[in-house]
């Protein structure tokens, strides 16, 4: 049994508050974009939105066939209707049973740190030795070759992306030069660009790729990540702080959001699997078609991000025993808030959630000038970086073509 019934009586309000509803009140940015990882039409049904071009059932055929129907015909649909809405309210009532199960055995899961790095995450035990290298100054190709080299997904990453138009090179003779060893590979992305991709592809390696019914997690999700780092790091700079922490902060941050997102699909399948074959073995037909009927919930999956994701990240981060990488401290204060003493880096990475966002949003037209001014006004940002960010593509890592290195 899970022994924290706070946090499960957490996640089970929570569930219920993120239902879309536009008779709410005005939802604030962060809610819009939790919906907004899940599926934009969850986002248009919170405001009270219709997606260009949607008919409406009022314009619609439908709509003047149902206008028209006899007194009989109404009646029998209302008849149906309150069936459908007996039979929803059992299958909900199922759907809370699962999830409590799902609930406890995440809970227990996400106790084993280094499982869900390894197991879960699919990283390399080494991980905290590579982002301390990739942190310090005097970092160099020959002393990232041999970690690297420990890890045959980033070594088959970095070489695909050298290859690729942008980073191609020419030799005398004008043929392109197809590289295939790790440190040509190294030398042609260089150092800079390093520092940046190598932490996005640890962040792309760990992104769920499977979300049925929701396949566009890993986009968003991905697209969010760059834009936190980013942000991230053009706030640091202009805060006088070291921005490569930023960077590091902002785009690892998110890890123990792709764990508890990697782990609710994983956990549903297993539970309701496991239900399914309780219900055959006991013959309960009306359980079993309730369960069929019973999909990954939205709601659920964004309650649980809220409750685990930030501290999950910080006991990420203390278990890579990060010795360079100054990150630590600054993501439990996020993660214990308010209970935590902040710091300029996390207050950094707090401006930077909210500032990407609102940009998030801004892009599917999903928020408006005076609710984003109230989100981003409640923080302090450095002066004139708004102004500044405006003209950043942060949802874009700007890698330039390098010089070789050794």
């Amino acid at each position: 049994m899970y022994d924290n019934t706070a946090t499960y009586e957490n996640i089970k309000h929570r569930s219920l508050l993120h239902v879309p509803s536009a008779s709410a009140t005005q939802p604030c940015v962060n809610d819009c974009f939790e919906n907004l990882i899940i599926s934009t039409e969850r986002v248009f049904e919170i405001l009270g939105k219709s997606p260009a071009g949607k008919v409406t059932f009022e314009q619609s055929e439908q709509g003047d066939a149902r206008r028209q129907l006899l007194h009989v015909e109404k009646v029998a649909i209302e008849n149906k209707r309150l069936q459908k809405t007996s039979e929803a309210s059992y299958i909900e009532s199922i759907t809370f049973q699962l999830h409590d199960i799902i609930v406890e055995e995440m809970s227990e899961y996400l106790k084993d740190t280094s499982g869900v790095i390894s197991n879960l995450l699919n990283l390399p035990s080494n991980l905290g030795v590579l982002l301390d290298a990739l942190t310090v100054r005097a970092c160099s190709v020959s002393k990232l070759e041999p970690i690297i080299a420990t890890i045959p997904w980033l070594v088959e990453e970095l070489t695909s992306i050298v290859n690729t138009p942008r980073f191609r090179r020419k030799d005398p003779r004008g043929r392109i030069i197809i590289v295939e060893t790790l440190r040509t590979a190294l030398s042609f992305l260089g150092i800079e660009n390093l520092r940046l991709l190598i932490p996005s592809l640890i962040v792309k390696r760990a992104t769920p790729q499977i979300t049925d019914p929701y396949p566009l997690i890993k986009q968003k999700l991905s697209s969010y990540s760059t834009g936190v780092a980013i942000t991230a790091q053009h706030i640091a700079i202009a805060q006088g702080i070291n921005k490569r922490d930023a960077y590091m902060l902002g785009m690892l941050s998110n890890l123990g959001r792709c764990a508890v997102i990697r782990l609710y699909f994983r956990m549903f399948d297993k539970v309701q699997l496991h239900l399914l074959q309780e219900c055959q073995k006991d013959k309960e037909l009306k359980r079993h078609d309730a369960l069929v009927k019973i999909v990954p919930s939205a709601n659920h999956l964004i309650a649980l991000q809220q409750s685990f994701a930030d501290a999950l990240t910080a006991d990420i981060l203390d278990e890579l025993s990060l010795k360079r990488l100054f990150i630590s401290p600054a993501m439990r204060a996020i993660a214990d808030s308010p209970h935590a003493e902040p710091s300029v880096l996390s207050d950094t990475l707090s401006q930077a959630r909210v500032y990407a966002q609102v940009r998030a949003l801004h892009q599917t037209k999903l928020t408006d000038a005076k609710t984003a001014k109230l989100a981003l006004s409640a923080l302090k940002y450095p002066q004139g970086i708004l102004a500044k960010l405006k003209n950043v593509d942060i949802f874009t890592l700007p890698l330039v073509k390098s010089y070789a290195e050794d």
